[in-house]
């Protein structure tokens, strides 16, 4: 999934969250924030293997298919890490255990979920500011029904 998918259904759980009043809509927005930091490991990973610093090279490498890599952050092990970090977090401060709990959580779920019942095939090309998506319809189509459900919560 891209980042604005990841931000997209992040926040909207957030704001389900928000609206019945388990925090407040300030944290549901950073809750969106994080869940797209999780892919920060990407942009390490290429740091790593290209030494090549540049964030839209290593977007466009990876939205192209060139480019691969997940640190262990999309794995058990990262899982773990992140899950006791979170367990901390509840007994230190509330916000912040919702922020990166439901963040993390919430990005997981959209990486390893496979959403796309409906078969829906193709691709689109999105250029803009030098980075180029390459992304399925059915993400688009997914995008705009969670800006929709924002927009809905919000009002």
């Amino acid at each position: 999934m891209y980042p604005q998918t990841h931000f997209l259904f992040s926040w909207l759980v957030g704001l389900i969250f928000a609206k019945f009043g388990v925090f407040s809509y300030k944290v549901a927005f950073f809750i969106g924030v994080a869940a797209v930091l999780v892919d920060i490991d990407h942009y390490l990973v290429y740091i790593f293997k290209r030494k090549d610093m540049s964030l839209r090279h290593a977007f466009n490498k990876m939205s192209l298919g060139f480019m691969g890599g997940r640190s262990f952050l999309h794995h058990l092990t990262g899982f773990i890490l992140v899950t006791a970090v979170v367990g901390f977090l509840y007994f230190y401060n509330s916000d912040w255990f919702w922020i990166i709990g439901l963040g993390y959580y919430t990005h997981m779920l959209f990486d390893y979920a496979h959403l796309n019942i409906l078969k829906i095939k193709g691709k689109m090309t999105i250029k803009n500011l030098g980075f180029v998506e390459r992304i399925n319809k059915f993400e688009v189509l997914l995008d705009i029904f969670l800006a929709i459900g924002i927009v809905l919560l919000i009002l």
